[in-house]
């Protein structure tokens, strides 16, 4: 291909563009499923935040007993898995067929 070839010179140009174009929509799509990955987090920590307060390990009382971490943190995670069941029943769904597996 000559550089004098002006059809040649279009051709070039028009796949750097539409290289361009390709890298811009893999960025948008990238950051739209990075937003929704935080949003999904953001989400599950104010579910954690909640059920840990409905658990009663929240507010003014002294530190947890080392022994009593592990029965506050089931507890905890008890909550939380009833609460995230009535967000996102779907999820939810897909959970209990792995457990099913094992």
């Amino acid at each position: 291909m000559s550089h004098d070839d002006p059809q040649g010179a279009a051709g070039c140009n028009g796949n750097h563009e539409q290289e361009v174009e390709e890298a811009l929509e893999d960025a948008l799509e990238l950051d739209t499923q990075s937003r929704i990955f935080l949003e999904m987090r953001r989400q599950n920590i104010e579910i954690l935040r909640i059920a840990t307060e409905v658990a009663g390990y929240a507010g003014e009382h002294g530190p947890i007993k080392g022994g009593d971490v592990k029965g506050a943190l089931r507890t905890i995670w008890d909550v939380f898995s009833e609460f995230y069941n009535w967000v996102d029943p779907e999820e939810a769904e897909g959970d209990d067929e792995d457990e099913d597996e094992d």
